[in-house]
């Protein structure tokens, strides 16, 4: 049961990472743009860790429970910061709406659902909070990128930004407002980790 549940997180997560990416390529849409969305990464991560639990559900280490922590952490993000801020700026159809429904949705609900009640369980060590590097290093990489490239990002249909977010624009907000919205962020990774260690370490009923 718990390899089943793994492996259809793993093929829907690919199956939206690969779609989108052949839609974006064919649209001739900028692929680094693509790349650095987090909600693309954060599917990467969970699309990997999947794959590696499909092969053995009890895999542990302190590699593989930086990654696990880095990937719940990043895709219950995900999940919460586009229902409660970004659902309706895009306008999707076809294809595409269903690929955003799985980013943004299914795989945030069944990674939560996935690590919270089947066994065996990723036991994750207070080292594991070493995964924050990641979630920091995307804001930084966002923010330097924004002002050496100016990218130019689609924030809804008839706005753009050189942000994939808007909370992240500088040149509307500006810095010190970026600035405290990027530490209010870090706080709640470091919360939502703190939260999925503590329940790793707790035991419950085997699904």
């Amino acid at each position: 049961m718990t390899r089943l549940w793994h492996g259809l997180v793993a093929v829907l997560a690919a199956v939206a990472l690969v779609g989108q990416a052949v839609i974006t390529i064919d649209q001739d849409r900028s692929f680094a743009n693509f790349a650095s969305y987090f909600t693309i990464e954060s599917n990467l991560l969970v699309l990997v860790t999947s794959v590696l639990l499909v092969l053995r559900p009890d895999r542990g280490g302190t590699a593989f429970g930086v990654l696990r922590l880095a990937s719940l952490t990043a895709i219950t993000v995900t999940g919460l910061v586009y229902a409660t801020i970004l659902a309706g700026n895009g306008d999707f159809d076809g294809a595409e709406w269903w690929f955003d429904k799985i980013f943004h949705y299914v795989v945030p609900v069944m990674s939560v659902i996935g690590f919270v009640a089947f066994r065996p369980r990723t036991r994750l060590a207070w080292t594991a909070m070493w995964s924050l590097a990641f979630p920091v290093a995307w804001l930084a990489y966002t923010l330097v990128r924004a002002e050496v490239t100016e990218p130019v990002f689609v924030l809804t249909p008839t706005t753009t930004a050189v942000v994939p977010y808007g909370f992240l624009d500088v040149a509307e907000l500006g810095g010190l407002t970026v600035s405290a919205i990027c530490a209010v962020m870090t706080a709640g990774f470091v919360v939502i980790a703190s939260i999925y260690v503590r329940i790793s370490r707790a035991s419950d009923v085997r699904l």
